[in-house]
């Protein structure tokens, strides 16, 4: 279409009959709009001028549409919806989301519930998450905040650790069982490294070349996630980050084959964006996950 202008009426009067329908009146219209009711009706006017024909009978007691004004309202409604959602789509928002970047294990087993309770908590503000095992998604432009698995924060990138990294083959208490009774009889719980600084059996095994574990068979899980849900199931050894699995380990749902923990010299690190420091919301998230026990 070349003109709106012509070929539309004002919006104005759009909304407003909009509203005198959906209020059923002139008087609850104008409560809703903010404006008198002599306005309303001046735009209800407008709209039937430019229409060349009335969208309501007008009586002494009572306000009716017309046979137009009732075919009118719905692709009136629906347009205005479509044009509202539409926009919605490109308005900043009054209290922009904190956007923040970890892996599934991290999420899964850490970050989640600290989420909710960060929600239940005065400190709250609207997060978004982002969960990916892609080292280059954690780190994307548009995330705020991440937890990534370093040595160190990355150039371009602020930050502190949260806790280091420690290792611990675990099973259920009837798996620990049945290791110690037949150790042949239960097989490690594999999964495929996404990350090329994360840790799994293969790794960890050039570590401790000595161990027993070594000479078992081992079963390929689907995710890091799969391979514990299995060694809670008791059926098999898992490779336990006991950083994130403190709650399955404390509750003994998950016990390690024995005491020994292996620090791998990494950690957690949250990290953000120096620039985005003073954005509401950020700083309020940082203390709240840098407690000492948010749950």
């Amino acid at each position: 279409m070349d003109n709106f202008r012509k070929q539309l009426p004002p919006l104005d009067t759009l909304i407003f009959f909009e509203a005198v329908m959906r209020k059923g009146g002139f008087t609850a219209a104008s409560t809703e709009l903010y404006v008198s009711q002599a306005a309303v009706s001046k735009r209800i006017r407008q709209l039937e001028n430019w229409l060349g024909t009335p969208l309501f009978e007008r009586s002494t007691r009572s306000l009716k549409p017309t046979a137009a004004g009732d075919a009118l309202v719905e692709p009136v409604t629906m347009a205005l919806d479509y044009l509202r959602t539409s926009l919605d789509g490109f308005r900043a928002p009054a209290h922009p989301a904190v956007r923040i970047a970890a892996n599934n294990a991290v999420s899964m087993f850490w970050l989640f519930p600290r989420l909710k309770a960060f929600t239940f908590s005065q400190a709250s503000c609207p997060v978004e998450t982002v969960v990916t095992d892609d080292p280059a998604q954690l780190l994307a432009g548009d995330n705020d905040l991440a937890i990534i698995y370093a040595s160190e924060p990355p150039d371009g990138w602020t930050g502190h650790k949260l806790m280091d990294e420690e290792l611990a083959p675990v099973s259920s208490p009837s798996g620990v069982q049945r290791y110690r009774e037949n150790p042949q009889g239960m097989p490690l719980l594999e999964y495929e490294r996404h990350a090329p600084d994360w840790i799994n059996w293969d790794v960890w095994a050039k570590r401790n070349l000595s161990s027993p574990l070594l000479l078992l068979p081992k079963v390929v899980c689907q995710t890091y996630g799969q391979s514990i849900g299995r060694a809670i199931a008791g059926e098999g050894i898992a490779l336990a980050s006991c950083t994130l699995l403190r709650e399955e380990l404390a509750s003994n749902t998950l016990l390690p084959l024995s005491e020994e923990r292996h620090r791998t010299g990494k950690g957690y690190f949250l990290v953000q964006r120096p620039d985005r420091v003073d954005q509401k919301g950020i700083g309020e998230l940082i203390r709240f996950l840098s407690g000492a026990d948010n749950i």
